[in-house]
């Protein structure tokens, strides 16, 4: 049996996407219930003023790791010379309003003491979407700010592609270090950042971006009708938000004259410069769709996604010009297991809806089909175990529901 037969009905037709106000260059495909998207967005904002700065006098910028020290459940980078936690340097996801006065810290051992002055950067990162959102936009004060300082980041290691992001600015990438220790500066200077999760982004952060890919872009780099897809094929069989059938899809798109990347194969140079070049992009939702930041000129992106959004998206797309198109067009098939799984599970390509969009977008043929059967809901089912079982040694507390899903699914697979 194909996983045709489980898809699930939408009342939102290609023609007539949903839309919420003041996010009009967004459009919403075959989402059932356009409410909970539009409430989603109102707690969303854009603002065009300078994020704030602090300076601290005496500051101290942390070793310890984020499960040690934090601030109403955010993590605190940065303390003054009371060893008062400052709020500017505090990992902000959602409204930093609702966030409690920070408090004293008093176990930190072995502080060394840094007669320079420094421009905090933030934790590392080893992920490239949260490296982008959270650790990336602290940078955008340092070209006029940054003078004089040295910038600082927590938490090694630095990967490659942040090293390549961080060279794109003017000074920053040779100069980075790395606290190893509880270390206080003479002054430390900390930015307030320029994206906060699911809940805001600065105008000045886009600026910082556009301003990196201007120094990769040649001069007239043309733009080009072809479109673009990028691919998650290339990604670990367990990797997260597996799609199953990628590298079916992958050649249906070649054969209709799509360009087909995986961007984790290419250089950041080059992953800039696609999202200058190209006028549409199809991806399935991740974090290769925050490259988009740095697209200079207006571009169309088309994100395949599941019912529920990731706001951090939306902020993104508020950000660029052109036209974002979310396509609720992945789906699980239901297996009787736990509401929370606790891993992020396999999805499905409903390939007819996915099909709608590329035919009114002209991005294929009006008479054109996906060769081959589909996967079938037992190589779901073997992938969702496998998936599974990986999880079980990441997440203990989730162990006994895993095992007991994983038990049901087996035993449907054996009927």
């Amino acid at each position: 049996m194909t996983l045709d037969a489980f898809s699930q009905s939408m009342e939102l037709s290609v023609e007539a996407p949903g839309t919420v106000d003041g996010f009009n260059r967004i459009r919403f495909h075959f989402f059932r219930d356009i409410e909970p998207i539009r409430s989603q967005c109102e707690s969303l904002s854009i603002h065009q003023e300078q994020p704030a700065i602090a300076e601290v006098p005496g500051g101290l910028v942390h070793d310890l790791q984020p499960s040690f020290i934090h601030h109403n459940d955010a993590l605190v980078g940065v303390y003054d010379n009371d060893n008062q936690a400052v709020g500017a340097s505090v990992r902000v996801r959602g409204d930093p309003a609702e966030r409690g006065a920070g408090k004293k810290e008093t176990r930190f051992d072995g502080v060394v003491q840094d007669g320079r002055a420094a421009y905090y950067l933030g934790a590392s990162a080893l992920h490239y979407g949260h490296f982008l959102l959270e650790t990336l936009c602290r940078a955008w004060a340092w070209e006029q700010y940054g003078g004089g300082t040295v910038p600082v980041l927590q938490h090694a290691p630095v990967r490659d592609f942040a090293r390549a992001m961080y060279a794109l600015v003017p000074g920053l990438a040779e100069q980075i270090e790395v606290v190893a220790a509880p270390t206080r500066f003479a002054n430390i200077t900390v930015p307030f950042p320029g994206f906060m999760i699911d809940h805001a982004a600065y105008t000045e952060f886009k600026a910082m971006c556009m301003r990196m890919a201007g120094r990769v872009l040649p001069r007239s780099t043309p733009m080009t009708e072809q479109p673009l897809f990028l691919s998650r094929a290339g990604l670990p069989d367990l990797a997260k938000r597996s799609l199953l059938g990628t590298r079916r899809l992958e050649e249906f798109l070649e054969r209709h004259g799509f360009l087909v990347i995986r961007p984790e194969t290419l250089p950041v140079s080059e992953q800039i410069a696609l999202f200058n070049r190209h006028k549409w992009i199809v991806a399935q939702q991740g974090s290769a769709c925050h490259t988009r930041l740095f697209s200079c000129r207006p571009t169309n992106l088309l994100m395949l996604t599941k019912k529920r959004l990731n706001a951090n998206y939306i902020l993104c797309d508020q950000l660029s010009e052109g036209t974002a198109h979310y396509g609720n067009v992945c789906w699980r098939p239901e297996l009787g297991t736990s509401a929370r799984p606790g891993f992020n599970e396999p999805v499905v390509l409903d390939e007819e809806k996915f099909l709608g969009l590329l035919k009114s977008f002209d991005l294929v043929r009006a008479n054109a089909t996906i060769d081959g059967p589909p996967p079938d809901l037992a190589s779901y089912k073997r992938t969702w175990i496998e998936m599974a079982k990986a999880a079980i040694t990441k997440d203990t507390a989730t162990r006994s529901r895993l095992l007991r899903d994983i038990e049901v699914v087996s035993a449907s697979l054996d009927k």
